[in-house]
């Protein structure tokens, strides 16, 4: 049988207010020019968050929420409309108190709710102030309310993933049904273990940062301004401090050269790993949260999956990189 390939998703972190230099759309045609380009590939699914744009948090949904105000009065999408995941807001201790959570969850409700259905609603990073079992029963609680369809987590370790699924059969709640983290070519070691811990609870992978943030591109080896590895952008040191290292650097332009051979681009070759090479899977309800920087970007990614797999000698070059670089260097965000 042919594998089933994992749903494709649009990430909105650089949607909102342009304070945010980090925003690429501002505006609702720039918006709904995005939104249009990916509605005409076929896909639906559009991935936010509280914290969005980093630096104006909240600012993405008030905006996606404009144009898709204004892209419904034109009758656009009306057919197969549009679904969008968020997550609640979780960078401060205490976040995920009963009152924290119903509080987010009704923010990015009274924004979207009446142009756009939310399926999924994660807790977006671990507050370990709070027991876990208060939190998943706050997000059980609003779930039961129709505010939205799933319960997802990020960013959590494995234990905790054993122990929410625990919390969730002992006291009869909605356990999480998604699982958000970081997996691309070089940040692997989820398949180890939060792999096996997600296929044992039925619970589906989405992966971010599936290009480990534009690295196999030709212009990641240069930092320009205003890129991922920019110093001065949010994340631009974290980014640049885990993937600029000499082995992965190294790893990754042998993969370049290989996708060069065949009029491929590096960047393409590691969207095409991950969407038809990796662990990922549709069987399993899997999904790969994609960001860009312009229309063109993502008219070009979404022509790089259709694709296909990738030729035998760039996926060798591909799979290389794990035992080319050491077991820190493959690790994932860690929170």
């Amino acid at each position: 049988m042919p594998h089933k390939t994992p749903k494709i998703i649009l990430g909105i972190a650089n949607v909102g207010d342009p304070a945010d230099a980090a925003v690429r759309f501002d505006t609702s045609d720039k918006i709904n020019a995005l939104l249009d380009e990916f509605y005409a590939h076929g896909y639906r699914v559009l991935d936010s968050a509280r914290v969005y744009p980093p630096g104006k948090p909240g600012t993405a949904e008030t905006y996606l929420a404009a144009a898709l105000r204004e892209s419904k009065t034109r009758g656009q999408h009306k057919t197969d409309p549009f679904v969008v995941d968020t997550k609640v807001w979780s960078n401060t201790p205490g976040s995920h108190t009963p009152d924290a959570i119903a509080r987010s969850v009704d923010e990015s409700v009274g924004l979207l709710g009446d142009v756009v259905s939310i399926d999924i609603e994660y807790l977006h990073q671990p507050d370990r102030t709070v027991p876990l079992a208060a939190a998943l029963g706050a997000l059980s609680a609003q779930l039961q309310q129709s505010k939205f369809q799933r319960i997802g987590i990020s960013n959590y370790r494995v234990d905790e993933v054993d122990e929410l699924v625990r919390i969730a059969d002992e006291h009869g709640l909605e356990p999480p049904r998604v699982y958000q983290g970081c997996y691309n070519a070089v940040s692997r070691d989820l398949e180890a273990d939060l792999i096996p811990t997600l296929r044992k609870h039925g619970i589906a992978l989405y992966a971010y940062s599936p290009t480990a943030g534009g690295l196999f591109s030709e212009q990641a080896k240069a930092v320009l301004p205003g890129s991922r590895y920019d110093p001065n952008m949010t994340f631009g040191a974290v980014y640049t401090g885990k993937y600029k290292t000499p082995a992965i650097e190294a790893a990754v332009q042998r993969v370049r050269d290989a996708a060069a051979a065949h009029q491929i681009s590096g960047h393409a070759a590691a969207l095409r790993w991950i969407v038809h090479h990796s662990a990922l899977s549709g069987e399993h309800g899997d999904g790969v949260i994609i960001g860009v920087s312009s229309v063109e970007q993502l008219r070009s990614s979404l022509d790089a999956i259709d694709a296909g797999p990738l030729p035998a000698d760039v996926l060798a070059a591909v799979e290389a990189i794990s035992s080319s670089i050491s077991d820190d260097e493959k690790q994932g965000f860690k929170f």
